[in-house]
């Protein structure tokens, strides 16, 4: 069944995403604001986009400090929809997880992630101290 009408196209602010702090640990937040610059023509006579940057409202993190709210990120630095996977990601010893185990979602921190392997080694929080 159509409308014949078009969907608006859908705004990147407000997605949720995590971004690196400055220790390498991912923090996750929403995108609240962006900036892509003005298209300049290059010598060639084509369009040339420079690089857009995203900036990240934190959730809070209890007992820690998530990045600057002032920081700006360009696309690759950020995991989320729309941009890249967990799967690329670099984890390090401390970095909170949340993973399957025994068919429930735990809570985990990273002791060492193996990259050569694709391993990574928790340590499971006991239930209840999420």
């Amino acid at each position: 069944m159509s409308t014949g009408k078009r969907l608006a196209k859908r705004s990147i602010i407000g997605t949720r995403v995590c971004a690196p702090g400055e220790d390498g640990k991912y923090y996750s937040g929403v995108i609240h604001a962006v900036k892509t610059p003005a298209s300049a023509a290059s010598e060639s006579g084509l369009s040339i986009t420079p690089k857009t940057r995203y900036s990240v409202r934190f959730d809070s993190v209890p007992g820690g400090r998530p990045p600057s709210p002032s920081t700006e990120y360009s696309d690759r630095d950020l995991i989320g929809p729309g941009f890249g996977s967990v799967t690329s990601a670099r984890l390090v010893p401390g970095q909170k997880v949340y993973l399957t185990y025994n068919g429930r979602e735990i809570h985990a921190e990273v002791t060492q992630h193996r990259e050569h392997l694709d391993e990574v080694d928790v340590i499971i929080a006991p239930t209840g101290q999420e």
